[in-house]
């Protein structure tokens, strides 16, 4: 093999592992994104508040499993915030 040879199949070895390191480190992302909503639902300030905890869990170097754990109880736990709701009678 001459030295063109090799250098393509170096280039596309290294190439082949950058895209499946790319990928899977999106397809963890997906991952956290489908286990915040899925624990918010509806609730858009149960789900922002997910969402800043994880940026600043991820942020503190927290694995993955203990991130999980800490926002589900974190769901599993929350209050929301009291909000004054007019009934239609009113």
């Amino acid at each position: 093999m001459d030295q063109l040879s090799l250098f393509i199949i170096a280039v596309s070895v290294v190439l082949a592992v950058a895209f499946k390191w790319y990928l899977f480190r999106r397809i963890q992302r997906w991952i956290d994104q489908d286990l915040i909503r899925g624990l918010a639902g509806q609730d858009m300030q149960l789900h922002s508040q997910l969402m800043a905890t994880d940026l600043s869990l991820r942020e503190a170097g927290i694995k993955r499993a203990e991130r999980h754990r800490r926002l589900e109880q974190l769901a599993h736990n929350f209050e929301p915030e009291h909000q004054t709701t007019v009934s239609p009678d009113q």
